[in-house]
């Protein structure tokens, strides 16, 4: 138990070194008059703190496993579907930017753009992802058991095959 609680200990000294930092960023973000600067320092600040967010839902995790239930599963893949809709169309809007000469000519307007799509397509990956991995093993309803008895049954309701 004590090597759980250290991993979880280490996490979340992890997390407030992340909090740390983002608020160095923000810090050094405000002495900024330049906008795109400021937005840059910002998305580094910001993904300290989602890394901050990270580390503490692993101390929670290796101290508390704990499942999900069914309806909140459920819910939870209904909005996922939906955010993954949306974030291919984000892909695609921003791919869309790069082509335009507006954007093409302007190195700054273009590091930005494919900075977003970058991001758009790592959003798109991992909530493929957290659906395949997370959310679909824990969906399993009684009717998918069902399925897997009759599929695997030898006779198949027959009498002796």
């Amino acid at each position: 138990m004590s090597e759980i609680k250290d991993l979880a200990a280490y996490f979340r000294r992890e997390a407030e070194r992340e909090r740390e930092y983002a608020r160095l960023l923000e810090g050094t973000a405000s002495k900024s008059h330049n906008l795109m600067l400021k937005a840059l320092m910002k998305a580094v600040s910001l993904d300290s703190m989602k890394h901050a967010s990270l580390y503490e839902a692993l101390a929670d995790l290796v101290e508390n496993p704990r499942l999900v239930t069914e309806e909140e599963s459920e819910e939870v893949a209904r909005e996922v579907e939906r955010h993954i809709r949306e974030e291919a169309e984000a892909v695609e809007e921003l791919e869309r930017l790069l082509k335009d000469e507006r954007i093409i000519s302007n190195p700054a307007a273009k590091f930005i753009v494919e900075l977003m799509l970058r991001d758009e397509r790592f959003h798109h990956a991992l909530l493929k992802r957290l659906e395949e991995a997370v959310l679909k093993p824990l969906l399993f309803k009684e009717e998918d058991y069902w399925e897997m008895v009759w599929r695997d049954a030898v006779w198949h309701g027959t009498p002796g095959g």
